[in-house]
């Protein structure tokens, strides 16, 4: 049974006349008549009494045929919209790699957000250095990457995802702890704890620090670990003073085992970046996590 004929049945109640459901069916008057035609040729029963003025009236067959088809024609409707928000349903398995910061405080609740929407997608992170990140991404070991600093690679595609600053850490009992600020020269001397050479954070300090003309004394760093937490533990002990973000820092600081302070006249504020192959971005899984993760940080 032909569902265009079954909308002409229904148009020509609705509209009264075949020449009204002609002109809503935007076809012909003539094509009207041979679909009507054609339906009852296939049922074997006329469905469409000519009244008076071509006015129609159903017979009793085409009473039930009416009934079958705004039933079938709204099934057929469901169905479609069912099919269509299946379009929408994302499948797969999205593999990201993240440096320290976006990957531990920045990235969960992200996630968690994103796979309340997308629970058919099954997302792997890896947490690692933003050189290593930048390396997985190339590498096509990963589909994206989320790094603290703007590593420029061919190929590599970066975007800027929000905004992050660094501070300095201290013990809540060094005489720093009391200053919101310290000039570059009062580090001097001051024992250094700092992230591994390939990290976005230690990228960032280096290159404001030489935006300024200046550099980290190597003399007075006396240890290199490979995580803030890390950082956070040896400055809470007594052990240096170090760089870390201030979204690593918050819940250290609100505790009182540390204090944060800013340089003076340094600008330690960094993005946070996005970083993909363009030709990822038309895979599923990459094209709406992309989309989902910018509309969260533009709010």
């Amino acid at each position: 049974m032909n569902l265009d004929h079954l909308r002409t049945l229904v148009a020509i109640v609705e509209h009264g006349s075949l020449s009204a459901a002609a002109r809503a069916r935007r076809i012909s008057q003539p094509a009207v008549s041979k679909q009507v035609q054609r339906l009852e040729a296939e049922l074997g029963l006329p469905l469409l009494l000519r009244a008076p003025k071509w006015r129609v009236e159903l017979t009793p067959a085409g009473e039930r045929v009416l009934a079958f088809a705004r039933q079938t024609l709204a099934n057929y409707e469901a169905l479609e919209r069912e099919l269509a928000a299946l379009l929408t349903v994302i499948h797969g398995r999205l593999s990201l790699a993240a440096s320290t910061i976006p990957g531990e405080y920045v990235l969960p609740a992200l996630l968690a957000a994103f796979r309340a929407e997308h629970p058919q997608v099954e997302v792997q992170m890896t947490v690692s250095d933003t050189a290593d990140v930048v390396g997985k991404v190339l590498a096509g070991e990963a589909d994206l990457g989320v790094i603290g600093s703007a590593i420029q690679r061919p190929g590599l595609r970066l975007e800027r995802l929000l905004s992050d600053e660094l501070v300095l850490v201290v013990p809540s009992d060094h005489p720093f702890a009391s200053q919101e600020q310290v000039s570059v020269a009062d580090l001097e001397g001051q024992p250094l704890i700092l992230r591994e050479t390939g990290s976005g954070t230690r990228r960032s300090v280096e290159a404001a620090l030489a935006s300024i003309g200046t550099n980290i004394p190597h003399e007075d760093v006396v240890m290199v670990l490979g995580s803030s937490q890390a950082i956070l533990q040896a400055v809470a002990q007594g052990l240096g003073l170090g760089f870390v973000s201030a979204r690593a820092a918050a819940q250290a600081r609100t505790a009182g085992r540390l204090a944060c302070v800013r340089l003076r006249d340094v600008d330690l504020r960094r993005g946070l970046y996005l970083a993909y192959l363009p030709q990822r971005v038309t895979e599923p899984p990459v094209a709406r996590f992309l989309d989902f993760a910018r509309a969260q940080f533009a709010k």
